[in-house]
Formats: C-alpha cells, sequence, structure tokens
C-alpha cells in the first residue's frame, strides 16, 4: 500500500511538472519558482519513500550507509533541479 501512495506522489509531481512547463508564460517568476521547488519536494519524498519501502532489510546494509546514500540520491536530485529544471522554467531566475 505505501509503495502505490509514493507512486501517485511521483505521478502528481510529474503532472504538476508538465503542466507548469506548459503554462509557464501565464505565471510571474516567483510564483514559478515557488511552486517548482515545492513540486520538486513533492517528487524527492515520492523517490525517497518508494526506495525505503522497496529495499528489504538485508540490503539497507549498516545503520549508517542507508541514510548516506538516501543523502547522496537527495544531493543529486537538488543538483539536476537547480542547474537543469528551474533554468527550463525561469531562463533568468538568477538575475534579480
Amino acid at each position: 500500500m505505501s509503495r502505490r501512495l509514493f507512486r501517485i506522489v511521483i505521478v502528481i509531481a510529474v503532472a504538476l511538472g508538465i503542466y507548469l512547463f506548459i503554462a509557464k508564460e501565464s505565471y510571474s517568476k516567483s510564483f514559478l519558482i515557488i511552486v517548482s521547488t515545492l513540486n520538486f519536494l513533492l517528487f524527492s519524498f515520492g523517490i525517497h519513500g518508494l526506495i525505503a519501502h522497496s529495499l528489504r532489510p538485508k540490503t539497507k546494509g549498516d545503520l549508517i550507509t542507508f541514510p548516506l546514500l538516501m543523502w547522496v540520491l537527495w544531493a543529486i536530485l537538488f543538483m539536476v533541479f537547480v542547474f537543469l529544471i528551474l533554468p527550463i522554467y525561469c531562463p533568468d531566475f538568477l538575475i534579480g
């Protein structure tokens, strides 16, 4: 049941991202940055939840290895968001 919930969250985040990309001309830059950031957090929540509930306890390994790997995954997702996705929504988001 929890994996289904996280899949639904991922689908909602992707659908919202597609909608924002299509309708980006009708919204202000600050609104797009805020909503796309919340959308990233929703997508990140779904990915992390899906991975965490898909792994078996044996696969998770040590107590410190699993959180470190999840942090690395989140850092990679964040870098992709900041340097690839956000410039697509707002090409000049760093310029005032």
